[in-house]
């Protein structure tokens, strides 16, 4: 992937015979290029292998990979060299829908409470193992030979397997793809919008308590119960999320980055990159330039 190259937008294909898109591709190596779309996503991975991209997450794939994505997620998938002669192409099959596809109200029915969890969970990536996701990779097979009703109630069999399991994993940071959590209780939605909104100044934490209605102390033990992390590790994750995404999408410098996103010195950006990410940032970028 080019140094400063922005994602592009996809334009996924719609049919009049079906709410949501279903589509298997077989070819000697992943064409999409480092894109998003506004429709969510659930891929498997049938045979291939090689490096995936979700937001400012980078991890190896191969056969069995399951993953959800939400809406405008930048993403992709990197074959390290395209299949020859009698060797497995690249085999995926992909689930595409937009979230009112079926309706504005749709996944806010009591019966689908799970389900819009999950979406909402999807916003930066999920990866899934174990059971669940072979349970949901076997009804992702099963689809292709589905019409009408039958393809719907598959897709919420699918929803199903992937709601009720623990064994998933976020993927992209909260700092490259805000993400809301509207369980979280009003206090903590505004302290997340203080810190996306001032996160390349110096950030005060009696401040953000405060307009949040609480004391320092209290607010700061109120969030760590509620997120599982401390304020301060918050702050970081979000400035280190920003300057991945700035890693990826310009060619600015890195001292420049480092300053942007909040950083007041270079030394202390480079540790606190290479502690959330296990690589310093001309590194990351690296990996994202031979992509």
């Amino acid at each position: 992937m080019q140094l400063g190259r922005k994602a592009e937008f996809e334009l996924v294909p719609r049919s009049e015979q079906c709410s949501f898109a279903l589509r298997e591709f077989s070819l000697p190596a992943f064409a999409s290029p480092w894109h998003f779309h506004p429709e969510i996503e659930l891929t498997y991975i049938v045979r291939s292998r090689g490096r995936r991209f979700v937001g400012d997450h980078i991890a190896p794939f191969g056969p069995g990979d399951l993953v959800l994505l939400g809406p405008n997620l930048p993403h992709f998938w990197h074959n390290e060299a395209p299949a020859r002669g009698a060797e497995a192409p690249a085999h995926s099959v992909v689930i595409q829908f937009r979230e009112d596809c079926f309706g504005p109200e749709f996944f806010a029915r009591p019966e689908l409470a799970g389900a819009s969890r999950l979406l909402k969970a999807a916003s930066r990536g999920l990866q899934f193992t174990g059971r669940a996701r072979d349970a949901a990779a076997r009804l992702m097979l099963d689809l292709r030979q589905h019409h009408g009703l039958d393809l719907l109630i598959g897709l919420l069999m699918i929803f199903r397997e992937l709601a009720r399991t623990d064994d998933r994993r976020e993927l992209s940071s909260a700092g490259f793809v805000p993400c809301l959590d509207e369980s979280a209780g009003e206090r903590i939605n505004r302290a997340y919008q203080h810190v996306f909104a001032r996160f390349g100044q110096p950030l005060s934490h009696e401040e953000i308590a405060r307009d949040s209605g609480m004391s320092r102390s209290a607010f700061c033990h109120y969030f760590k119960r509620v997120t599982g992390r401390t304020l301060t590790n918050f702050i970081t994750e979000v400035r280190i999320g920003h300057a991945r995404k700035l890693l990826i999408e310009t060619s600015q410098g890195i001292a420049q980055i480092a300053f942007a996103c909040g950083f007041e010195s270079l030394s202390n950006f480079n540790r606190c990159f290479r502690e959330l990410t296990c690589a310093s940032p001309k590194d990351f970028r690296r990996q994202y330039q031979a992509a």
